[in-house]
Order: C-alpha cells, then sequence, then structure tokens
C-alpha cells in the first residue's frame, strides 16, 4: 500500500504564545513494501510526522494518501485506516489494560466485529509471532508480565490486524543487545513478508542494519531522504553515524560495508 506525503506543515497551539512549527513543507513517498527509516535531534518532527501518518493528528496543510486516498479529506472512513495501519508507540507495554493477554491483543478485533473464530486463529498467530506459546501465555494478566513480555505483547496487539503499514515509535528504547536482534529479526521478517514498515529510532546503528532507506528530519523539515548507506555515511545534525560505518572509515576502507561480516571479510582481505 503506497503512502505519499505532500507538502505537508503541522504546527501545535497555533496563533498563540505557544505555537510551534513541528513540520515544515515535509515530501516523500513510501512503495508498497518499503522499509523506512526517521531519525534526527530531539524535537524535529519525527513523532508529530508519523502521528500524522497514523490520522492521530490532522495537518495544518498539505496531505496524506494511503493507498490513494487522502486520510483527511471529509467522508474518508477512518476505519479502512485502522485496519491497513496500526502504529506502536514508544515503551507500548504501557498501554496494556485488559484482564487476560488474549483480550488485551484481540481488543481491536473485537471493535471491528470479526468472528469470534478468526478473532482466535489471529490473536494465536500474533502471540506465537512474537515468541509466546499460546496456551500458556493467554489466560495471564498483561500487567503481571515482565516489562520485556509485556512490550511484546503490545507489539502482538498492532500485528493482529496484519496491517499492511506498520509504526513503530523509539522501539530500541530501553531494550537489552539480546531483545534489540530479536526485534531486528522480527521487523525485516515482516518486511520481507511484505509489510511497510517504518520505524522512528535515534539509534542510527539498528537502523543502519533494517531500514532500506532513511529521512533525516532537522527542524520540521526533510535534511536527506534515501538508501540507509548514503544517508547515515554522512554527517547530520543530531545524527550519530552508525558504528560500522565508523569503524571502517577509521580503517580506510574506501567501499561500502553494510554488516560486520563484511567488515571482518575486507579486513581478512586486506591482511592476506
Amino acid at each position: 500500500m503506497r503512502i505519499e506525503v505532500s507538502n505537508l506543515f503541522f504546527t501545535y497551539m497555533p496563533d498563540t504564545p505557544m505555537e510551534c512549527k513541528a513540520l515544515l513543507d515535509v515530501s516523500f513517498s513510501l512503495d508498497t513494501g518499503a522499509f523506512l527509516g526517521i531519525t534526527g535531534g530531539t524535537g524535529c518532527g519525527k513523532s508529530t510526522l508519523v502521528q500524522l501518518m497514523a490520522g492521530l493528528l490532522e495537518p495544518s496543510k498539505g496531505s496524506i494518501l494511503v493507498g490513494g486516498e487522502d486520510i483527511n479529506a471529509p467522508g474518508y472512513d477512518r476505519r479502512k485506516l485502522r485496519r491497513s495501519l496500526s502504529i506502536v508507540f514508544q515503551f507500548p507495554e504501557y498501554q496494556l489494560f485488559e484482564t487476560t493477554v488474549e483480550r488485551d491483543v484481540s481488543f481491536s478485533l473485537r471493535q471491528m466485529g470479526m468472528e469470534r473464530d478468526e478473532i482466535g486463529r489471529r490473536v494465536e498467530w500474533a502471540l506465537e509471532t512474537m515468541g509466546f506459546r499460546f496456551c500458556e501465555i493467554r489466560g495471564k494478566s498483561p500487567l503481571a508480565l515482565s516489562s520485556g513480555q509485556k512490550r511484546r505483547v503490545a507489539i502482538a496487539g498492532a500485528l493482529v490486524s496484519r496491517p499492511e503499514i506498520l509504526i513503530f515509535d523509539e522501539p530500541f528504547a530501553g531494550l537489552d543487545p539480546f531483545s534489540r536482534e530479536d526485534f531486528i529479526r522480527l521487523v525485516r521478517t515482516l518486511n520481507e513478508n511484505g509489510t511497510t514498515v517504518v520505524i522512528v529510532s535515534h539509534d542510527s546503528d539498528s537502523l543502519f542494519r533494517c531500514a532500506g532507506e532513511v529521512m533525516v528530519l532537522e527542524d520540521g523539515r526533510v535534511a536527506a531522504f534515501g538508501p540507509a548507506y548514503d544517508v547515515l555515511s554522512k554527517r547530520h545534525a543530531g545524527v550519530g553515524r552508525p558504528a560500522i560505518i565508523e569503524l571502517a572509515s577509521m580503517i580506510g576502507l574506501d567501499h561500502p560495508v553494510k554488516s560486520y561480516e563484511e567488515l571482518l571479510d575486507a579486513i581478512a582481505g586486506g591482511l592476506s
């Protein structure tokens, strides 16, 4: 499902002493199955942009087309957007509220009026995709789980509708290295199976490892947009270069290196 963002502006508290221009003339497009990383310094407009894409805010000016339809046009059916797009906020474990894991994950499907058998199949698939055994986790209280388990349950709640577009806002925050690896494997698999993935993150190392394209925002404007290596190999305000790119630069490699395996092969080749 293609996304087209055109001449997007957004201002918080307009025409007041607290007015803040968050986005200024942002335009880009994503083809079906794209994997976009959005990065930039604090306050550059990253979270505002994805909330607009998810239909949680309305732009001050400009348009957002999802599947060729303007999601802010009069008469647009927002239920269509909810079925095709899900957003997972930073620390999604704080959004859990139901009495059991099964009820929490199934909440959105029950609101859609989906048949019980189909709900059961989807909830089981979503939880097992997140590494749980359905029969063991389904009846537990989500509030009694560990923080890592809570996060995985919350992500299962976003996956359960099988959205064509999945947005994550700072998903790497608070994750240990092993959990980060698990998450990167998960989103890569989802993307390889056709899901369009958008990730907002300060973690340029993780974005470099999973995103196909990267957008850098500076003061509400698009400062750079393109293939992950091309964008992240350059220096941008508020964005650190991935460690692998810094290492390759330090040892004088004159060609792109996109994984530590490639870096080790290049070093071994230079020593032989």
